[in-house]
């Protein structure tokens, strides 16, 4: 009997051993031979934008993995959707093809009508004197150029005349020439100085004229004042001319050049348009609205462009030629770069990352990430691309189709039938994707648990819920906690 008994014994002891083995499988993931390799971070498998330095817990309740170098999954490479003909068409998903085309960048911005510093002057005397006539006396006022503007009677200018007209009459012609350019550093018109070696008289006033054809924008004088050369008497400013100070966003300087063409447009003349070029860019950027400043030189003949008007303005790029573009609103903008989703046919959608160029009109071009002939989804992208960045698999979308559980195994960690949830160590999980881990679920519609134990062997099915999660749909246990298998 005694050797029935000894064998008995050693049975039991290697069972034992066995349900241990099981046990410690199922609650520790298994080890991947990478010998010294660095741990790079920890990650969620269902969660892939979730990353951690350390080991813990995921927001979604489950153990994070470690990604050692070497093995960590590439940027962008979210599965494939497959989505039933009645999603496609509830959703209104529309797709397009992408295609070569010719861009023409656009840039709308605003501007304030300037006048131009260039074709601007100011009327000083050369000698102190006394404005004995006015002939322009208010702001505003259009004058041409050589009209006559004042007379100023000043004794310095007076004795210089004399000089010209006694040279002239009795001296050489070297010293008249002298006397000439004596009176033209003082400021006096050549016809002027022709009429007094012409006559011979030398007149009591010293005439002042216009410089050059605009409009009086500044008066500081009167008649009967006196004047000194350091006063400005008037400014003149061809309005011929003008400026449009506009501005572009920092984002926007790349497609902006000098002599580039722009169009201007202001509120008081609707329907009618300017056309003029980019004369000038600020070499500095605005500190506060992050925008550099641009200079547009605008012909302005009719003067109906007036300083401080409002504009708007478009400028019009440089043309590239056969682009590889797609619609705008194909184009998904994130902080992390820029995505579409390529309609793959029968269905199947997947989310790329693509680098994006210039926007013209309704169409930007793409750079790299897409080919020619390509077709990508133009409405219920972001439906289909926050699928794709948040599961492992898109099978799961079919319509009114039921969803597929996912079977595994694993032993109950805690139990909270209060919050309705159970925390399992479970082993890898190949429907899903999922490597061993420990993770809380959701109790599902109708599963109780009132008959576990922290411990027990289950046997479990997973279906994903609306929000993303997955519940245990259903639990059989397998063996209590401590029993022999």
């Amino acid at each position: 009997m005694k050797p029935k008994i000894y064998l008995i014994a050693l049975l039991g002891v290697l069972a034992g051993l066995g349900a241990g083995i099981l046990v410690g499988r199922l609650e520790r993931p298994p080890v991947t031979q990478t010998g010294a390799a660095k741990i790079l971070y920890w990650w969620d498998p269902m969660m892939p934008d979730y990353r951690s330095d350390k080991p813990g817990k995921s927001p979604m309740g489950m153990d994070l993995v470690p990604v050692y170098e070497g093995q960590q999954p590439a940027a962008g490479t979210e599965p494939a959707v497959t989505i039933s003909s009645a999603v496609v068409q509830n959703l209104g998903i529309r797709t397009a093809k992408v295609e070569r085309t010719d861009l023409m960048p656009r840039i709308e911005t605003y501007g304030t009508v300037a006048l131009d510093a260039s074709r601007t002057v100011h009327l000083h005397v050369r000698r102190s004197g006394w404005v004995e006539k006015l002939y322009v006396r208010a702001l505003g006022e259009h004058v041409e150029k050589g009209q006559l503007m004042m007379e100023i009677f000043s004794p310095d200018l007076i004795v210089s005349a004399s000089e010209l007209v006694r040279e002239v009459l009795h001296g050489t012609p070297e010293m008249a020439a002298i006397a000439r350019r004596k009176l033209l550093a003082m400021g006096v018109s050549p016809p002027q100085i022709e009429e007094i070696q012409r006559s011979g008289a030398v007149p009591d006033y010293i005439k002042v004229f216009a410089p050059r054809t605009g409009l009086v924008e500044q008066l500081g004088v009167a008649e009967g004042m006196y004047v000194q050369p350091d006063a400005t008497l008037m400014s003149i400013v061809d309005h011929a001319s003008v400026w449009v100070l506009s501005e572009v966003f920092e984002s926007q300087l790349g497609l902006v050049r000098e002599g580039m063409g722009a169009e201007v447009r202001v509120n008081g003349y609707p329907g009618r348009t300017w056309t003029g070029k980019v004369g000038y860019i600020y070499p500095e950027l605005q500190s506060d609205t992050r925008t550099a400043r641009l200079r547009i030189n605008i012909e302005n003949a009719d003067l109906a462009l007036r300083e401080n008007m409002y504009a708007t303005v478009r400028l019009e790029g440089i043309r590239r030629e056969n682009a590889l573009t797609i619609p705008d609103e194909a184009l998904i903008r994130t902080a992390k770069g820029d995505r579409v989703v390529l309609a793959l046919g029968e269905g199947r959608f997947k989310s790329v990352p693509v680098k994006a160029g210039i926007t013209a009109g309704e169409r930007v071009e793409i750079l790299d990430g897409l080919k020619d002939g390509d077709r990508v989804v133009t409405s219920a992208q972001f439906l289909i691309d926050s699928e794709s960045s948040l599961t492992a698999g898109f099978e799961r979308i079919q319509g009114a189709e039921s969803p597929t559980p996912a079977m595994a195994e694993g032993k109950v960690v805690s139990l909270s039938p209060d919050d309705n949830k159970i925390t399992i160590s479970h082993g890898p999980i190949p429907a899903l994707a999922w490597p061993a881990m420990t993770m809380d679920f959701t109790l599902g519609s109708g599963v109780s648990v009132k008959d576990l134990a922290p411990g027990d062997l289950i046997r479990f099915s997973l279906v994903q819920a609306v929000d993303g999660s997955y519940e245990a749909a259903s639990i059989e246990r397998l063996r209590p906690a401590g029993a022999a298998p």
